[in-house]
Parts: C-alpha cells; sequence; structure tokens
C-alpha cells in the first residue's frame, strides 16, 4: 500500500521543503486543508512556523481542529505544528489542540542572551 501523505497547509510555513524532501525519497505529498484528504491520509504531517495563537486561528478558520482531532492515523507535528498538540501554551495565551495533556511553558532568556537564538553562531 502506498503512503498517502497529507500535509496540512497551516500558512506560513515552510512547506515547500518538506514537499520537495516527499519527492526526493520517491513518495507522494498532498499539500491541503481539504477535510475529506486529511481524513483519507495514511499520514498527516502539521507544519507550523511563528507564534502559537495566529497559527491556531488560521486552524480554526479553516475548521481544521476538529479534524486534526479527529484523526487515528500518524500525525508528525513539525516545529510549531509539535507544539499545536499540547493543550496550551503560555505564548499567546494560547488554547491549541489538546491532544497532548500539558501546557507548554514560554523560554526564559538568561544572562542576556535572547530567546530563542537562531543562527549559526557561539552563545
Amino acid at each position: 500500500m502506498t503512503a498517502r501523505v497529507a500535509i496540512i497547509d497551516s500558512g506560513g510555513a515552510n512547506i515547500a521543503s518538506l514537499v520537495f524532501a516527499f519527492e526526493r525519497l520517491g513518495a507522494a505529498s498532498t499539500v491541503t486543508r481539504d477535510h475529506g484528504v486529511i481524513r483519507n491520509a495514511s499520514h498527516v504531517i502539521l507544519p507550523g512556523v511563528g507564534a502559537a495563537g495566529n497559527a491556531m486561528d488560521v486552524l480554526n478558520r479553516h475548521g481544521l481542529v476538529d479534524v486534526l482531532c479527529g484523526l487515528k492515523q500518524p500525525v508528525l507535528g513539525i516545529c510549531l505544528g509539535m507544539q499545536l498538540l499540547f493543550e496550551s501554551s503560555e505564548e499567546d495565551n494560547a488554547k491549541m489542540l489538546g491532544i497532548i495533556p500539558a501546557r507548554l511553558k514560554r523560554l526564559v532568556g538568561h544572562g542576556g542572551l535572547r530567546v530563542p537564538h537562531m543562527g549559526w553562531n557561539t552563545i
């Protein structure tokens, strides 16, 4: 059986990188917000970049919250997509999908270090 991978069109995520990765592996994927395609996929990927509150607004606006919460097949959350699987987040005081029963805590900078610290350099 061939995997039918649905990549949730969650907005500002770097979705093209995921699609290209699947192509390099010789696997088909579909970028979608279509409820039927998502429910019928063998695997679902929830990517995300940005803030929890904004990402949940996108999922709510497209009616994807109930769809995602009802899935029985494997779901992989990437970056913010993984965070969205939790109940809530201190970031934006966001209510999230609630699949993982925990609240995310905000990372606090220490000793003048910025959070998040991104890029190729020395800290």
